[in-house]
């Protein structure tokens, strides 16, 4: 769902995504917001912002990725506690956000992760 008008996409665990947890992390996730996105220039992470250049994300975030789901590519990076999430389109961000490290721990996971939100 999207909470406007501020522009904040809120996502929650597909039954795709939860097909690939363990039965206590899927009771812990179930029903509950995972994905927190905005194309708001107003929100950053670490100095990365929406409409940013993806050259200038990378200098502030340690990105892994890209993981090319859609029409869009998808770099990860740690974030405090949880991981910094960026939709990058033609080199530039278009949507930053937050999500829980453990559900993006290998590169499989994230990959799993990403295209949940993919229809």
């Amino acid at each position: 769902f999207c909470l406007t008008p501020t522009g904040i996409r809120a996502g929650y665990p597909s039954p795709h995504l939860l097909g690939h947890l363990r039965p206590a992390q899927r009771q812990r996730v179930r029903g509950r917001v995972i994905l927190l996105l905005t194309s708001s220039s107003y929100y950053q992470l670490h100095g990365a912002r929406a409409g940013a250049t993806l050259t200038a994300a990378r200098r502030v975030l340690k990105l892994s990725g890209p993981f090319h789901v859609g029409l869009n590519y998808w770099y990860l990076a740690p974030y405090g506690a949880g991981r910094a999430v960026l939709k990058v389109r033609h080199g530039v961000v278009q949507e930053i956000g937050v999500t829980y490290r453990w559900l993006t721990a290998s590169v499989k996971q994230d990959f799993t992760f990403l295209r949940s939100f993919h229809r």
